[in-house]
């Protein structure tokens, strides 16, 4: 079992963690700028009826049982053996940065759900009761540790930060490519509605000379009644009623190519909207994880 944790510890974590509270937070809950401390605080642990000395670290937005398997995917590699649950016991372990010889070395870990964080307590022994030489060098390693898991931590962050990113991305891409549909759409509309006010133009002026043809031919056999004026009279009418036809079928064409640009002009605010609003989630995650990634340089 881990021992007594010394007061200055929790006071610190305390301390730290309620300024990390103040700190900006993501939806998630963790913050963006690391505003902890790293230490390595003097610690005992106790094996059997041996007492140990051992030293404690703080993994910051995390839990005792994350600090354990970080610690367990790690020191496994260099270990000829590890067992055991209160305390983890690894036998064998090679780690030079400390000591040429193998050690021992007890792990234990605890949760702080108040404050958010998990405690990895370990002793570094000769065996089972006796402590190695090498404690100085052991707290440098601790140090280090200590390092790296928080810094994992923020790593984890960071991959799910990209990840919801990526969707963001996709996602405002998505709108995008909408309103410019819209945009297309309604630039082609406009410009079939302008070839038809053209050919509107076209015919209606065709039909008024054909009016006016018509009135001055109707004049003329009233004064003649000549057959031939009558075949002309005849012809220019069916031209007329030809081009009145065209004339409707073009305004019902103009009704529903307007209506429809009716209803995409009003689906554009909405689209824009989607867009806009996409693209600022998208820059917010773009700058939180440009945070986060400051926020994993400054652990050190």
């Amino acid at each position: 079992m881990i021992g007594n944790m010394r007061h200055h510890l929790l006071f610190t974590c305390s301390l730290l963690c309620a300024l990390a509270s103040n700190a900006q937070t993501t939806k998630e809950g963790y913050a963006l700028l690391w505003s902890n401390t790293i230490t390595v605080v003097p610690d005992s642990m106790t094996n059997g009826t041996h007492k140990l000395p051992a030293f404690t670290i703080t993994v910051f937005e995390s839990d005792g049982n994350e600090a354990m398997d970080m610690w367990r995917a790690e020191y496994k590699p260099m270990s000829k053996e590890l067992s055991g649950s209160r305390p983890v016991k690894a036998i064998g372990v090679m780690q030079p940065a400390i000591t040429a010889m193998p050690l021992t070395i007890l792990a234990s870990s605890s949760s702080d759900k108040k404050l958010g964080i998990g405690r990895l307590t370990l002793a570094f022994a000769k065996n089972d009761s006796m402590a190695a030489d090498e404690q100085q060098a052991a707290e440098k390693a601790m140090y280090d540790m200590a390092v790296r898991y928080n810094k994992a931590v923020v790593q984890k962050q960071i991959t799910s930060k990209e990840k919801g990113l990526d969707k963001a991305t996709g996602k405002q891409e998505s709108a995008q490519a909408d309103a410019a549909k819209l945009d297309k759409k309604s630039a082609k509309l406009n410009s079939d509605l302008k070839k038809i006010k053209s050919k509107q133009g076209k015919i209606q002026a065709n039909n008024a000379k054909l009016s006016g043809e018509i009135a001055g031919l109707e004049k003329k056999f009233q004064m003649t009644n000549d057959p031939k004026d009558l075949e002309k009279l005849a012809k220019l009418r069916s031209k007329l009623t030809s081009g009145e036809a065209d004339l409707a079928k073009l305004m019902s064409s103009e009704a529903k190519l307007q209506g429809n640009l009716n209803k995409i002009e009003g689906d554009k605010p909405d689209a824009a909207k989607e867009e806009a609003m996409r693209t600022q989630t998208r820059e917010e995650l773009e700058k939180e994880l440009e945070q986060l990634r400051r926020k994993q340089n400054d652990i050190r």
